[in-house]
């Protein structure tokens, strides 16, 4: 691995603006964590008290679930799309 000593102005503004990058995707993906955890909880207080949903509620619930939570992206500390587009 080489190490740069010196560092130039241009490499020091691409550190800066990769962490500042990094920190703001964290957040998002927080926020994105938290409305997800929001939904999952107000379906369950939804369901309490069911003692047997039927089958189409528990077709509607896993269908609303899997839109709700979708996937995780691959590479945490990547963009979302479009998210720097104009930064």
């Amino acid at each position: 691995m080489e190490v740069i000593v010196h560092t130039t102005p241009e490499s020091r503004q691409a550190l800066r603006s990769y962490l500042r990058n990094r920190r703001m995707t964290g957040s998002v993906h927080q926020t994105i964590t938290a409305l997800t955890l929001n939904d999952l909880e107000e379906a369950l207080r939804l369901l309490q008290g069911i003692q047997h949903p039927s089958a189409a509620w528990t077709e509607e619930i896993e269908s609303f679930l899997n839109k709700t939570v979708g996937t995780v992206p691959p590479d945490p500390a990547s963009a979302l799309p479009g998210l720097l587009e104009g930064a």
